[in-house]
């Protein structure tokens, strides 16, 4: 992205350049949305945008991956499905305005991503946190990075109808350099966790086969979740499912008396297990402890929460013959997996990996090494 093309596109120079991450998950995946502990990190793709000031109250939006651009008048944004990518930023503008923050003039934003697309690394929320950091920067709005966040996710749910966590949009927001967020998604509350795997990498595998998460059945996992819990309180003093524990799972079996119910709980409850296991496993360096989660994360995802699909467990099954652990990464239904691989053999997992996938299903995987980086930054141009 050039500022040539931000003048090929609106026929003026920006003001701005920004800034936002993707992410991937270590571990905790589907408990953002039932009260769990997750362990994300900012990696080193990102979305990126040119802005410019204008005199008017529109917001005009190109995306250089699409080649599409939608104009909106700031007071008067609704979804429509016609405007696909572009409801994402609008969605922003649409909850700051509805929360009575002053949006005074419209805005020229040029996006570019190099974030895959419907992967599993959260393009979605990488947009999101990126236009809510667009706004507090431009507007002066005096929004601190959990505020972002909170937006984000509003957005996210309110305009464009997805029942996701808080997750994505909180470390896109908060990341830091070479940690990962540890976050209570019920409470909010979070801590910073150094990232240090020694001779070993974390890798990200695309299975190259997109999905869409509000054409999926994610919502219909959430929805599960909130039929299970509202079952369990009649007997349970509990806020979400993560609240429940390994050795409750015996008596909630019979409590439901649902096999599928119960084994989105066990997930939930097991997966919260394994993170706060995984967390003391990166305290102590013990990478065999941390691939062991790893796997039997993954394990469960495929097996008690179904969201893993013929892609992404080909890929594991792969990795794991070079890896000491690989899991699907993000919501699941394909996207990206994760590995945990000694440094000097991420390219012989590439090729394994690749020689298995393409053999198998004949698409064409794609290992990429990643860094653990910060969160939204932009500067002033000129």
């Amino acid at each position: 992205m050039e500022i040539k093309d931000f003048i090929n596109a609106f026929g003026v120079e920006p003001n701005y350049i920004f800034s936002a991450p993707a992410r991937v998950n270590l571990i905790g995946e589907h408990i953002d949305y039932n009260g769990g502990h997750v362990l994300p990190c900012a990696i080193s793709l990102y979305t990126e945008a040119l802005v410019g000031k204008r005199n008017d109250e529109n917001i005009r939006l190109y995306s250089e991956n699409t080649k599409t651009e939608v104009i909106a008048n700031i007071n008067e944004i609704e979804y429509k499905p016609e405007q696909g990518w572009a409801n994402y930023p609008l969605g922003i503008f649409y909850i700051l305005r509805s929360k009575g923050y002053h949006l005074p003039f419209g805005l020229d934003i040029y996006y570019s991503s190099n974030i895959p697309l419907a992967s599993g690394l959260s393009s979605s929320a990488s947009i999101l946190d990126l236009t809510a950091y667009i706004c507090n920067e431009i507007y002066t709005l005096e929004l601190d990075r959990k505020d972002i966040a909170k937006i984000a996710l509003e957005s996210e749910r309110k305009f464009n109808g997805l029942n996701c966590g808080v997750m994505d949009q909180a470390i896109i927001a908060m990341a830091k350099k070479n940690t990962c967020l540890y976050l209570d998604t019920f409470r909010f509350h979070h801590r910073y966790i150094p990232l240090n795997l020694l001779d070993y990498s974390i890798v990200v595998i695309k299975t190259n086969k997109p999905r869409v998460l509000t054409e999926s059945k994610y919502n219909e996992r959430v929805e599960e979740c909130q039929k299970a819990l509202k079952l369990l309180k009649k007997y349970y003093i509990i806020n979400n499912l993560c609240d429940l524990k390994p050795k409750d799972l015996p008596r909630i079996k019979s409590l439901l008396n649902d096999d599928l119910l119960y084994r989105r709980v066990k997930h939930c409850v097991t997966e919260e297990d394994r993170v706060n296991k995984f967390v003391l496993a990166l305290e102590d360096n013990d990478i065999t402890e941390l691939g062991r989660l790893l796997n039997e994360s993954h394990e469960s995802l495929k097996k008690d929460y179904e969201v893993t699909g013929e892609y992404l467990d080909t890929i594991c099954e792969a990795a794991r013959k070079v890896a000491v652990g690989a899991r699907m990464t993000g919501a699941g239904f394909s996207g990206c997996a994760i590995a945990l691989v000694k440094t000097k053999k991420i390219p012989e997992l590439s090729r394994v990996v690749a020689k298995e996938y393409k053999e198998k299903l004949g698409l064409d995987s794609e290992t990429i090494a990643i860094n653990i980086v910060d969160g939204p930054k932009g500067e002033i141009l000129g």
